[in-house]
């Protein structure tokens, strides 16, 4: 028997619900401790009762695991994926509960526009749940919940849709939503796993970095709490020659490559180097003993299906693998990367040329090849603790090598600068990803990045080796809550005039630059929804992938440009523009060029270009690397503060020009005076910016208004000191008006675009706008110019409409335009008080049609002067006890109360109007 069948689902429920609901961290942590406390006593209690004694291994089946699953489902590796999709997920609720597919609810069940990592799905479907399940807490057990979900794991969607139909036939809508987080690896408790494994225990999160088996540390932490038996050291100490955690056939968190540091001449002293090249394809280990392989990825995945489990499978990569391996071979596990070997042009396919290689057709020129970096297991000995050196020697005298099936990774060592250099230099002009140098005597440690002696080295790591892309923001993609830019969409620009321009969606980038907040408040104002504005024709991008369908766009010429770093070019079918741009990074925003003046189609299809090979040349190089770039520090940036934060963002907008270097565009300005009072530096407009554009557009700048020059334009953004010492005496008209025009010389002056205004020109305007900016005679052209217009206006405090005068307002409003001059007011029982003395279904209606038409209900009878009509159900109701409960309860206000059918207010509400009174009055008391 499992502990599992003793558990309740629902249990475990209310304690990962009570985890969700506590804002504060280590509470949420203290609650794991607390229930994982109470958990082994009962454990305890259940070995006792099931005669397990004491010095009997845990094997899992009294452990902690079957609970730990539930908290980090997405650490599990010991069920395979579910492979569902919420789409697919939604598809089989609305069968279940038989929605229609155009109902609002089965639309939240479609989520087609949902995004995983930003919100809970679960709690979606329990919205939808709980109005039409009110069922209590089921009697599921734990080991039930889990096998269900190996069948899902395991079977198709019909098994997924009758689990979930059983579900929903005896399981509550909280206990339904935990289960479909538990379906998506998704808990959304608001705390890490490694948090969660260290609360169980000091080393928890040392233990999973390297191994990522949850049972195998269920099981150890479920020995240590017996009193004779102690748990073994998770991370071996200095002089080791075993690792306790490391075994055949379970994942092995690879060891990764931190950022070159800088300095090669001081590495060199260090140790001893040796180069790799850096491959660009999927890290892979490769286990192996008695005939049985596993192919286990960087995250834990089992590909053996893929690969072959066995030697006698045809036609996979093992069945020719197992040849070069050692005839008394007993186990090993080998460390590195599976590449897509062509087999007609003996080259390997970068993951740029949309291949991959965990799923290759078996009717294709490409087969998977192993290129073989590290040995960390051998016939039984575990070999982490060996120096790098001695276990890549190891790998060259066991292992054979066949182009396109197993090749072992050449290292070179390196002796000087110089060298190190030329060999950087070669890898990439042959196109390469990079470099990996590794010190002479490093370990192998399991997951981990910084401190293990590997370093990657790429040519974007260096400041102007690699091209920038100045690429223009045309689209952005909202937190989870939707308050803020969490990315761009970003493309590039076919630009033929000033009115024809086509832009295409090239990459995506995350939000971070320093200039975050005040890049993210200029565009706020310019965003568009697509939902409710979709993007026009000439805005190219791709609808049907999340990736590159942005919440929110903007027209170009609104837009501003980024400046862009990546490693090379990869294919994504996420963008217009299928070649992408790999590691995308902003490097600043070039605030001092116009939206026209980033990245052409035409530039970007040359950096793309095909040779007669069909392979990507990836123009991202372009200049030698030099000896400063290898032998210069490379100093991690430290986080800044605020106050240092807000004085970069300043000082990035201090770009001065010079009006000589700035090309003349247009005569829009042309014998026009421009002085820039002032501009929005919390919009991202500086001076230096305006100024630029009122030469660019052919006019002269003046430091100071000219007093009495009509061909004077001042111009105004924020409202500093100046602008205010300037009112009354100049007519000082807006920055974004003065923007628009220099777009569109058109674009009208209406008293709304003006800052401050002298009594002369206020005259003028008065003749055609009223005190509020609104033409008297001209319609608005958009819903946008009338709130502008209602936001300019000041409601007078005093001022308030009584009843009477709501009444007069309503009836002019709703009569006019009717011949007959009929009120059509919705407002019908304004000023009317009632009480309902009926009280079922109909009536309950009838009171919130009541309501809405303007009535109050009185639902006490204290004040009986102020009821005016009682509405009764003359269908449900007794007349002799509502006669004798009149007369008592109104016995001096009889005449002053109507007794109404329900009706009147049901035929008025569906006529529209309000219906004779006389007609539904009942008159026998």
């Amino acid at each position: 028997m499992e502990i599992a069948e003793k558990i309740n689902f629902s249990v475990i429920c209310s304690i990962l619900q009570k985890i969700k609901d506590t804002k504060n961290k280590e509470k949420k942590l203290r609650y794991i401790e607390e229930y994982y406390k109470s958990f082994c006593k009962y454990r305890e209690q259940f070995r006792l009762e099931n005669q397990l004694k004491p010095e009997v291994e845990e094997d899992g089946s009294s452990s902690f695991y079957c609970v730990l699953r539930c908290l980090i489902p997405g650490a599990d590796k010991g069920r395979p994926s579910y492979g569902l999709q919420i789409h697919s997920l939604g598809k089989v609720y609305m069968k279940i509960l038989q929605l229609g597919a155009n109902s609002r609810d089965a639309q939240i069940l479609e989520a087609r526009r949902f995004t995983p990592v930003y919100g809970d799905y679960a709690e979606k479907v329990y919205k939808v749940l709980k109005p039409r399940c009110n069922r209590e807490p089921s009697t599921f057990k734990l080991k039930e919940i889990h096998d269900m979900l190996d069948v899902i794991a395991k079977g198709d969607r019909s098994d997924t849709e009758k689990i979930l139909t059983q579900l929903s036939e005896r399981a509550s809508a909280v206990e339904q939503m935990w289960f479909i987080r538990l379906l998506l690896k998704g808990m959304h408790l608001s705390i890490t796993d490694h948090q969660i494994l260290n609360a169980l225990h000091e080393q928890g999160k040392a233990f999973m970095q390297s191994c990522q088996n949850l049972l195998m540390f269920c099981c150890k932490l479920a020995d240590n709490k017996l009193p004779s038996i102690s748990l073994k050291p998770l991370i071996p100490k200095s002089g080791e020659e075993n690792h306790p955690v490391i075994s055949i056939f379970e994942h092995i968190r690879p060891q990764l490559c931190e950022i070159f540091p800088g300095h090669i001449e001081t590495l060199m002293f260090q140790d001893v180097l040796y180069l790799e090249t850096k491959m660009d394809g999927e890290r892979f280990h490769i286990h192996y003993t008695e005939g049985s392989f596993k192919y286990f990825s960087r995250n834990g995945i089992d590909y053996s299906d893929s690969f072959g489990a066995s030697s006698v499978i045809p036609g996979k990569l093992t069945s020719r693998l197992h040849l070069l391996l050692p005839n008394d071979l007993e186990s090993i596990i080998l460390d590195g990367e599976m590449m897509v070997w062509d087999i007609n042009r003996k080259c390997y396919r970068e993951k740029s040329e949309n291949t991959d290689v965990k799923h290759l057709a078996g009717d294709r020129t490409w087969q998977p090849c192993f290129i073989v970096y590290d040995l960390l297991y051998f016939n039984g000995v575990i070999l982490l603790q060996w120096p790098y050196i001695k276990r890549v020697y190891k790998l060259s005298t066991i292992l054979k090598e066949e182009e396109g099936v197993l090749q072992l990774m050449k290292a070179q060592k390196i002796t000087e600068v110089e060298q190190f250099k030329s060999l950087f230099q070669n890898a990439l002009d042959k196109q390469q990803e990079g470099v990996v140098i590794k010190k002479q005597n490093a370990t192998y440690r399991p997951g981990i990045r910084n401190g293990g002696g590997w370093y990657k080295l790429k040519a974007d790591y260096f400041d102007g080796l690699t091209t920038e892309f100045d690429l223009l923001i045309i689209g952005g993609f909202y937190n989870r809550r939707r308050s803020f830019t969490e990315s761009f969409l970003l493309g590039v620009l076919k630009y033929t005039n000033e009115k024809e321009y086509e832009v295409w969606s090239v990459a995506k980038v995350n939000n971070n630059i320093t200039q975050r907040v005040t890049l993210s408040n200029l565009l706020k104002p310019r965003w568009r929804l697509v939902e409710e504005e979709p993007p026009p024709m000439w805005f190219h991008y791709e609808q049907g992938h999340s990736d590159g369908r942005p919440d929110v766009w903007i027209d170009p010429v609104e837009s501003v440009i980024l400046q862009i770093k990546a490693t090379d070019l990869n294919h994504s079918p996420a963008f217009a523009l299928k070649m992408t741009l790999h590691f995308p990074r902003i490097q600043c925003w070039r605030n001092d060029k116009l939206w026209n003046e980033c990245l052409t189609l035409d530039e970007y299809q040359q950096i793309r270009q095909q040779n007669s090979m069909g392979k990507s040349i990836k123009k991202i190089v372009k200049r030698q690397v030099s000896l400063e770039d290898l032998m210069a520090s490379r100093v991690k940036r430290k986080k800044m503060t605020p106050a240092q934060k807000r004085k970069l963002g300043l000082l990035s907008y201090e770009r001065k020009f010079d009006v000589n270097q700035v090309k003349k565009e247009s005569n829009v300005l042309g014998g026009f005076s421009v002085c820039i009072l002032s501009a929005a530096i919390k919009q991202g407009i500086t001076p230096e910016y305006l100024k630029k554009m009122v030469i660019q557009h052919g006019g002269k700048l003046v430091e100071n208004p000219l007093p009495d020059n009509a061909n004077c334009i001042v111009v105004a953004g924020d409202k500093t000191y100046r602008v205010q010492s300037c009112a009354e005496k100049y007519d000082i008209v807006t920055m974004d008006w003065f923007m628009k025009f220099c777009g569109n010389p058109q674009h009208p002056l209406r008293p709304l675009d003006m800052v401050v205004m002298t009594q002369t020109l206020r005259q003028s305007f008065s003749q055609f706008y009223d005190k509020y900016g609104d033409h008297y005679t001209e319609m608005l052209i958009s819903t946008k110019e009338l709130k502008r217009i209602m936001d300019y206006m000041e409601i007078d405090a005093n001022e308030s409409l009584n009843d009477k005068d709501l009444i007069e307002l309503e009836n002019s409003l709703y009569s006019s335009g009717n011949r007959d001059g009929e009120n059509k007011s919705p407002n019908f029982y304004r000023l009317q008080n009632a009480y309902f003395y009926s009280n079922d279904a109909e009536s309950s209606y009838t009171q919130l049609l009541f309501e809405w038409h303007g009535g109050q209900v009185v639902n006490n009878l204290i004040n009986l002067q102020e009821i005016h009509l009682i509405f009764i159900n003359t269908a449900t109701m007794d007349k002799s006890v509502l006669n004798d409960w009149i007369k008592t309860t109104f016995s001096h206000l009889v005449s002053n109360v109507r007794v109404v059918n329900i009706k009147w207010i049901l035929h008025s509400h569906k006529e529209r109007k309000l219906l004779d009174i006389q007609e539904y009055t009942w008159h026998d008391f």
